[in-house]
């Protein structure tokens, strides 16, 4: 495939769906923000808002793999477009809850809701473009997390502390829904509705990615398969480091700095992110451009664990500053690289149950994670101990990493061997 043409596909593509996981991840994690106003008001405490952070992914957890199932059946116009309006119109809908009960209820349904756009849009992207751009395309994609905290922080601080934690909610879940109905008038499902190619251009992108595709198979083949099981667990580690960080952030800049305000403790809370932007784009071409998937991954790892490890272990504000830098850096350029792994030796159904498999059980943690955090947080009035939790974490996933063995886009035919045999 020319670089014209994917310049072209790029174009057309990515600024809307990069925007929409913008907003999939305020709308998912503003919740952390809120939280400095809103805790008190409705009476939860530390823990109970562990409790609600966690309820958003038993729902996300449930419906990961039918949501992608889905999408595949019936196209990722319609149903990217379902998902955005209904996570928007749930999410908007937080404003109204009084009890820690009712925000359980609410964050359970957000969750349902909002299942299935990571992999979905993971899948997307496979019908597009070729294995060698997949990773630095997820970067991109997911540099949409650092990019939606430089943003949302800043606003929702000052939301929170000049109007309400309640217009927080309302005013950032609108664009959920607008860009839901953008999606459902411009993207195209796939190559052959996408009018703005030639003739010549489909045939040159169709005939590029058939060369690669791995042969279709079953969604069993992806659900049984030891390799999807294992990235799962190596991304398991990233997204218990991942909403430490997004939920809990506003949190620990507050014990650093007490008197900084939700204004001030939102611009702190995006100096991570920041630095998290350059090492996902850095890292995620950098494995493009050589090939090596597990070596990247590797380091990336290690360098998260250090990175909590030291803001675990440190006691001036700004060496645990510098600890959670370091921590968002490794996790984010960790996580695009993860997620270029299934599409290298699986396709079809068998692609989109395994993405869905791998995003459904990485989030396991996430269930249980921030419960364990607000425990720990409320038990020993201090980060130190989640902080460290997530280092021993992170770093226990890098065993597995060096298990999975160098991925480069031509061993994918190693690979199938073993997926034959465990999708059976």
């Amino acid at each position: 495939m020319t670089t014209p043409l994917l310049r072209k596909v790029r174009r057309r593509l990515l600024p809307l769906v990069i925007a929409s996981y913008v907003i999939c991840y305020i709308d998912r994690t503003n919740i952390g923000m809120a939280q400095l106003r809103m805790g008190e008001e409705i009476g939860l405490d530390p823990a109970g808002f562990g409790l609600a952070a966690g309820a958003f992914f038993v729902g996300y957890a449930l419906c990961e793999i039918p949501s992608n199932l889905v999408l595949h059946r019936v196209g990722a116009r319609r149903w990217i477009a379902r998902i955005m309006v209904t996570w928007g119109l749930l999410s908007g809908a937080t404003a109204l809850v009084s009890t820690p009960e009712q925000l359980y209820v609410v964050r359970f349904l957000l969750g349902m809701a909002e299942a299935g756009f990571f992999p979905g849009v993971i899948l997307y992207f496979s019908y597009w473009f070729p294995q060698r751009e997949r990773a630095r395309l997820i970067a991109m994609l997911m540099a949409g997390i650092p990019v939606s905290f430089l943003i949302a922080n800043p606003v929702s601080g000052w939301l929170v502390e000049q109007v309400s934690w309640q217009a927080m909610f309302v005013v950032e879940a609108l664009p959920a829904v607008v860009l839901g109905v953008a999606v459902w008038f411009v993207l195209p499902d796939r190559p052959a509705q996408a009018r703005w190619l030639t003739e010549a251009e489909r045939a040159e992108l169709l005939a590029d990615l058939a060369r690669e595709t791995p042969p279709e198979r079953p969604a069993r083949a992806g659900l049984l398969n030891r390799r999807v099981l294992a990235i799962a667990f190596v991304s398991s580690g990233s997204v218990f480091g991942a909403y430490l960080l997004s939920l809990f952030l506003p949190q620990m800049v507050e014990q650093l700095w007490p008197h900084a305000g939700e204004t001030g403790i939102g611009l702190i809370c995006a100096i991570p992110y920041g630095f998290a932007v350059l090492a996902m784009l850095a890292w995620g071409a950098h494995s493009d451009r050589t090939g090596d998937r597990a070596g990247h991954l590797l380091a990336a790892c290690l360098l998260s664990a250090a990175g909590f490890a030291l803001a675990g272990l440190a006691s001036a504000p700004l060496l645990v500053l510098a600890g959670l830098v370091l921590a968002a850096m490794g996790k984010f350029a960790a996580v695009p690289i993860t997620y270029s792994l299934p599409t290298e030796f699986l396709s079809g159904r068998a692609a989109a149950a395994g993405i869905a498999l791998v995003n459904s059980l990485a989030h396991l943690a996430a269930i249980a994670g921030p419960p364990v955090i607000g425990w720990l947080r409320q038990s020993t009035g201090a980060f130190s101990a989640p902080l460290l939790l997530a280092g021993g974490y992170v770093l226990l996933t890098t065993v597995v990493v060096a298990g999975l063995g160098a991925t480069r886009p031509d061993t994918v035919r190693q690979i199938t061997p073993d997926v034959r045999n465990s999708g059976r």
